[in-house]
């Protein structure tokens, strides 16, 4: 090994068995961040462990580990299987050679490294001196795992750069073209469109941009990112990306009014705001069902959390955590703070999680060590003073309840749609999500549906009002879906807007018996 484990830098850490690949490596790693990471690059795959056991031992923070796969002394995929034990928080990455790609033992390894969770992901070797590919995935490692070692303060950062005192727009009109409700992926999608295509828009959300996805630890099937990307990442990127497009946000302020009229609307807060528009998204999502056990709503946020932040993973390090839910929101969350807990616990009503949760999540799940998951269980009751102590666990299939020690509960078990507020023009089913576009047509109150035309699609009951995303009525429920969803929606709004423009002319155009006396 090059160094020791006893620098007080966190640590990066490489091995290769071909000497040139190694040398290379060592240079690369060395010349852009030996100035904040301590550097340990060998050859031999049981010294690297050696050393990670005594760092391990010693107290010293492990940042990145990089393997090459095909080694003789043990494969990459082996090395970071039994680094996860010693360092679980450390990031960690196959090192594939330019030879390698295209073989299907190589996508096969890949595959099977990321689903069991020994790997976070892979990158390319860099092919030579300055190789900027390759820094770029390295860079992108050590962000993820500052991030995550550090906790995300961003969403403070984004509330304290986005508040507005007055929601005014730029054009001088007094209303702006759309107004969207909520910030989630579909309300911001939306607002990058809108707003890059000359629409003057304004965001309001009363909590965290992002919506539920901001809590999603990594995201892994959504097009575009290889590697994954953190949800509480995805929503800031899409917050400055609108925000540079000139999309205003009025955060932490709540929507409880909507007052439709023909030409344009205007959405009410408690605080007293007004915000003309002359269309309206909704984008507001849904909010997690509650467990409805007393003795837990009293340690809601003292150990007991509904959804999860990938900030406070590293607070429950070497504590015994249980989730409750069985849809990819409980699995990866699952998958995180294993990293960190020493055991969690997946409480499932059902008798599998298979038909609800993606397989790469399962596939993960089933090969972590310390997840267990507990299907047909309940969580009936708890305890705790200051904080969560002891969960009650009701087993349905024996009948048996057990009462087992734990600091810390998450609660993904389902959400119901934030559509109260709204007026009962907008159509919604009995579960309370928005109607839109065709399925109008199939509802009993279509009488409120009075325009000479079919709705557009994601248009609900009230002309010029859309809705997308989670909260619409037959969504897909997936942050893909809600983003097509929102940036789909600026399409019809700008057909709508146009038909607006051809009647409002329409209308001042002179008749026949109008030419003067």
């Amino acid at each position: 090994m090059s160094n020791d484990a006893r620098t007080h830098k966190p640590l990066i850490v490489v091995v290769d068995d071909h000497p040139h690949d190694l040398a290379l490596l060592r240079t690369e790693i060395e010349s852009r961040y030996s100035s904040a990471y301590g550097v340990l690059a060998g050859s031999s795959s049981e010294e690297t462990l050696q050393s990670l056991e005594a760092a391990r031992q010693g107290g010293q923070r492990i940042a990145l580990v990089l393997a090459s796969q095909w080694m003789g002394e043990m494969s990459g995929s082996d090395l970071l299987s039994r680094t996860r034990a010693l360092h679980p928080r450390a990031k960690r990455a196959l090192l594939i050679s330019s030879s390698d790609w295209g073989r299907e033992k190589t996508a096969d390894v890949i595959r099977e490294s990321i689903a069991n969770g020994c790997a976070d992901n892979y990158l390319s070797k860099p092919q030579q001196q300055g190789d900027e590919i390759f820094h770029h995935s390295v860079s992108e490692f050590l962000y993820d795992w500052t991030a995550s070692e550090e906790g995300s303060d961003y969403e403070l950062k984004v509330r304290d750069q986005a508040g507005l005192g007055q929601p005014v727009p730029r054009n001088g009109s007094g209303r702006f073209d759309v107004a969207i409700v909520g910030a989630g992926p579909a309300g911001l999608a939306a607002a990058v469109y809108g707003s890059s295509e000359g629409l003057e828009t304004i965001v309001i959300e009363r909590g965290a941009i992002g919506g539920q996805a901001g809590s999603s630890s990594m995201i892994r099937n959504y097009l575009g990112f290889a590697r994954g990307i953190g949800g509480a990442e995805l929503a800031r990127q899409a917050y400055e990306q609108a925000w540079i497009f000139g999309t205003r946000f009025f955060i932490g302020h709540e929507v409880n009014g909507l007052l439709c009229g023909d030409d344009a609307h205007v959405l009410t807060t408690p605080e007293g705001y007004q915000i003309h528009t002359r269309t309206v998204i909704l984008a507001t999502g849904v909010s997690y069902h509650r467990l409805d056990v007393l003795a837990l709503e009293r340690l809601v946020g003292k150990g007991v959390y509904y959804g999860a932040s990938p900030g406070e993973a590293k607070h429950f390090a070497g504590k015994r955590v249980y989730l409750v839910g069985a849809g990819n929101s409980a699995g990866q969350a699952a998958t995180h703070l294993a990293k960190w807990a020493a055991e969690t616990t997946l409480v499932v009503r059902g008798n599998s999680i298979e038909d609800s949760m993606s397989k790469y999540l399962v596939d993960e799940i089933t090969s972590t060590a310390n997840i267990k998951v507990r299907l047909e269980t309940r969580v009936i009751d708890g305890s705790g003073e200051d904080k969560l102590e002891t969960l009650t666990l009701a087993d349905d299939a024996t009948g048996q309840n057990a009462v087992v020690d734990a600091e810390a509960l998450f609660v993904f078990i389902g959400a119901r749609p934030f559509t109260d507020w709204m007026p009962a023009e907008v159509a919604r089913d009995k579960h309370g999500f928005v109607i839109t576009g065709f399925d109008l047509t199939h509802d009993d109150r279509l009488e409120n549906w009075l325009l000479p035309r079919s709705p557009r699609p994601f248009e609900t009951s009230v002309p010029g009002v859309f809705a997308v995303g989670d909260l619409r009525s037959r969504s897909m429920k997936r942050v893909a879906s809600s983003v097509g969803e929102g940036s789909g929606a600026i399409k019809e709004i700008h057909h709508y807007l146009a038909l607006q423009s051809k009647w409002s002319a329409l209308r001042r155009r002179p008749t026949s018996d109008s030419k003067g006396d």
